[in-house]
């Protein structure tokens, strides 16, 4: 079967795969005995030839029927065992059976800025754009603290905590109160216009797309961000995707001491915006988007419900992708942008009527 889709088989689940490439005359055999289909990536065109009945040619026949989904995913993208089903399951419950729950900062943003270097994050806007001249000495003596803890490794965080998850946990929330109880006490609103604007954060390319979609077809979105209002929106609408109406929004103020949620804290979402629930009390499958493992958190505080799970992984490896495959049913390489999404809600709007 000819697929115009980017793949390449991790495991499957007969044992014999071959692939014929249109470059290639001699046959490629992998042989790799194994009942799992996991970690699944396809470089296309290409003729894949699985043994006649096998469970590898059931799932490689039911993958090129969504030949044109997969080909708006980036090269080098990986999809779980389960990815096709949960996209028929949503096809099949339509738009209005839908609700979204998405992350913001490397999520609808990217992971690289425009100048090519690591794109900034609501808190890094105000941290790394900010004239300290502006601001007492004991004010900027503070956020040179905050930065200093942001731009350290992960493992340096934890070797400062002993190694001990919850004192881990507990000083992300120490950061976020000190950062918000600075920023309400000093007003740091009043730069936010011109930090945006000095910054190197992008929205990613189609996003218009995506909330116009949400929009037509009154689709719930609910946004769980540890980021910053009054700069999440501002990126957004200089980019020309405003929020859709049908939006429900948490995350944190600068305007703000309280601290409304952390990146360690997302499972507490639904508990913190209940005209969400409200809105998405009929609403039965889920289509999450997030950028690492903690962003499909706000699931918990959901009934069991099908959820399909897109990550977007700025920087792939082995390891990662072996990590987010265990969260995620599709993770998408690079700075993808939201073409591979918006051809997923089309996908799921393609046999509903308005």
């Amino acid at each position: 079967m000819d697929a115009q889709v980017w793949a390449s088989v991790g495991r499957h689940t007969c044992g014999e795969l071959t692939i014929k490439r249109p470059d290639a005359s001699a046959k490629e055999h992998q042989k790799e005995p194994s009942s799992n289909f996991q970690g699944a990536k396809f470089k296309w065109p290409a003729r894949v030839v699985c043994p006649p009945g096998s469970a590898c040619s059931k799932i490689f026949h039911a993958m090129s029927g969504l030949a044109p989904l997969l080909a708006a995913a980036p090269a080098g993208s990986r999809f779980g065992p389960h990815f096709g089903d949960l996209l028929n399951q949503l096809r099949h419950a339509g738009p209005k059976r839908l609700m979204v729950i998405t992350d913001f900062d490397q999520t609808l943003t990217t992971y690289f800025g425009k100048d090519g270097q690591l794109g900034d994050q609501c808190h890094d806007i105000i941290l790394h754009h900010l004239d300290l001249s502006e601001v007492s000495p004991e004010v900027a003596q503070t956020l040179r603290e905050l930065n200093e803890w942001n731009h350290i490794t992960e493992s340096e965080r934890m070797a400062r905590c002993g190694n001990d998850p919850l004192r881990r946990s507990q000083a992300t929330r120490q950061w976020f109160e000190r950062f918000h109880k600075l920023s309400s006490e000093e007003g740091l609103k009043r730069f936010a216009k011109h930090c945006v604007a000095k910054s190197n954060v992008r929205a990613r390319e189609k996003i218009q797309e995506t909330f116009k979609w949400l929009e037509t077809w009154d689709v719930p979105l609910l946004l769980v961000s540890a980021g910053l209002r009054e700069l999440l929106v501002p990126v957004l609408e200089n980019a020309g995707a405003p929020l859709p109406s049908n939006l429900s929004l948490l995350a944190n103020s600068l305007d703000e001491a309280t601290v409304s949620v952390t990146s360690r804290e997302k499972q507490l979402a639904l508990e913190r915006v209940p005209d969400f629930k409200l809105r998405a009390q009929d609403r039965s499958h889920v289509l999450l988007l997030g950028d690492k493992p903690s962003d499909c958190s706000p699931l918990e505080g959901l009934p069991e419900s099908p959820a399909l799970k897109v990550g977007f992984l700025g920087q792939p490896s082995e390891d990662r992708f072996e990590e987010y495959l265990k969260f995620f049913y599709a993770v998408l390489v690079g700075d993808a942008s939201m073409d591979f999404v918006n051809c997923l809600l089309d996908t799921v709007s393609s046999t509903s009527v308005m």
